[in-house]
């Protein structure tokens, strides 16, 4: 393959590429905004179809996509980790934002058998805008309640809503790990990405007996991260 196919976006619509993931073998399906990346990682067992949404489930995903927000699907084989190809599928609207993107973590071979087939045109590849590490303080406003539910033990769920795709996590919270700038918690099926001063404060609800704790960034707008569990979990009466 040229350098110049590495990057491709794919003439088939976005329905007929969902539908081809549960044969693409272990995946990471990541949700970003704006200092928060949220992934959930393993083998999509089947694709759902219900109106106008799509649903990956296995043990190791749940998301609902909405297909009304998808426009292309762009196929990537540029990135590397150290002698590891990472292809990825970007999913984008129609202003060419990219709402979520599937990741191949099988070393491409069983992500290369699902979609080598699919024709696409070369696209060029963006520059990588490098974001410097901010201090991480002990008191962020993050830490609160993810402490809180470690030392609750407790289930919670956490969730990222974000235009195209609301993807979600039920467990007790691993263990918090800061480095680089970043609260990072790591399960078997499951990432949360934090990045420092990220999360200003967080917004309380009650819904059907949760407590749901959306996350709000410096603009006074919500990020998508989405904290749901009993009051409890969290410290609160």
């Amino acid at each position: 393959m040229s350098g110049d196919d590495l990057r491709q976006r794919l003439s088939d619509p976005p329905l007929r590429i969902l539908n081809r993931l549960p044969f693409a073998g272990k995946l990471m399906i990541v949700a970003q905004n704006n200092g928060v990346t949220h992934e959930r990682i393993g083998n999509i067992e089947r694709v759902e179809k219900q109106a106008d949404r799509v649903f990956c489930i296995g043990q190791a995903h749940n998301c609902s996509i909405d297909l009304a927000s998808l426009s292309s699907v762009v196929i990537d084989r540029t990135a590397r980790m150290k002698d590891r190809v990472l292809p990825k599928l970007e999913f984008q609207s129609a202003t060419e934002e990219t709402l979520f993107t599937v990741v191949s973590l099988d070393n491409g071979d069983k992500f290369d058998t699902g979609f080598a087939s699919f024709a696409g045109v070369s696209v060029v590849v963006p520059e990588k805008r490098s974001t410097e590490a901010s201090a991480l303080s002990s008191d962020d406003p993050a830490f609160q309640p993810l402490r809180a539910a470690i030392d609750a033990g407790i289930e919670i769920e956490i969730q990222m809503r974000r235009p195209g795709l609301d993807q979600r996590w039920r467990g007790l919270v691993p263990a918090i790990n800061p480095a680089m700038g970043f609260i990072n918690l790591s399960a078997a099926d499951f990432h949360l990405h934090l990045r420092a001063g990220t999360v200003a404060n967080w917004r309380r609800a009650e819904m059907d007996g949760d407590v749901e704790l959306a996350a709000i960034g410096q603009d006074g707008e919500p990020l998508g991260l989405v904290l749901v569990g009993p009051a409890q979990a969290f410290g609160m009466s």
